[in-house]
């Protein structure tokens, strides 16, 4: 993740350097490197030569005398931001990737206020960090339980045929053969328990009620714990509907007539 650091560091500082160098000549006069103070800061008179450091340094002490009058308050706070970065990067201070991530997007930003030729690679390389983020957050790797038994029972069978090939079999065949069945029970056990990836986020559908759903496990498909029922009685004095009425007077008429 440091690498990918120096490398949002490195745009930024061949991104800005033109930028800064134009603005303080504007601002300054052709005589601003002479100043004591730019002179503790400067690394090289070649705008070229700048590192992020030299660059975040300059716009900040000369923000009110320069850059205020063309940037706001949200790029100050993001050259104070990615002044802090960078020292947690000097200093080989430890960076989470959600940081990493917030540091490429507000170089990204600050290339992108000041129209930077810069901005284009500046926004892969945020993307490819974002890809990083999601499958860091979104996406753990697992192996069932169901995985392990089947790859202990394939280890087994294995072994087994293994074991029989070189009790009944003349050798060299039987050798062969054992070879063979340990590189292919070996390469099932491996393709058993390798790491499956599961995004953690987002809908799914179930595929046994094809119904859509949030989280591990479909809702739908677990089995409700079963209730006991109470018999439902009808009452006698309830009425019934007509054509019902109907039928069981017809019914009492017929076992008259029979009898």
């Amino acid at each position: 993740m440091k690498g990918t650091i120096a490398s949002g560091l490195q745009l930024l500082a061949s991104g800005l350097a033109p930028y800064v160098n134009d603005k303080l000549t504007r601002g300054l006069g052709d005589n601003w490197q002479r100043a004591p103070r730019v002179a503790q800061v400067l690394n090289s008179a070649d705008p070229n030569q700048w590192d992020a450091q030299v660059v975040l340094v300059l716009m900040w002490d000369h923000w009110n005398q320069v850059f205020r009058h063309e940037m706001g308050f949200v790029e100050r706070s993001l050259v104070s931001e990615l002044r802090e970065f960078r020292n947690r990067w000097a200093h080989q201070k430890k960076v989470s990737l959600r940081d990493v991530y917030r540091c490429i997007d507000s170089i990204e930003r600050l290339l992108r206020a000041t129209d930077s030729d810069a901005v284009e690679k500046a926004s892969d390389l945020r993307k490819e960090t974002l890809k990083l983020l999601h499958d860091d957050e979104l996406v753990e790797s697992t192996v069932s339980a169901r995985d392990w038994f089947t790859a202990c029972v394939t280890a087994i069978c294995g072994f087994l045929i293994v074991v029989v090939v070189l009790e009944y079999l003349r050798q060299p065949l039987s050798w062969v053969l054992a070879g063979l069945t340990a590189i292919v029970f070996t390469r099932c056990v491996v393709i058993v328990t390798r790491q499956k990836m599961v995004v953690n986020t987002g809908p799914r559908q179930c595929g046994s009620c094809a119904r859509v759903y949030y989280g591990n496990t479909c809702p739908y498909c677990q089995t409700a714990p079963v209730s006991p029922t109470t018999p439902v009685t009808v009452s006698s004095t309830e009425e019934l509907p007509p054509r019902c009425t109907s039928m069981t007077n017809d019914s009492a008429a017929a076992d008259e007539n029979t009898l």
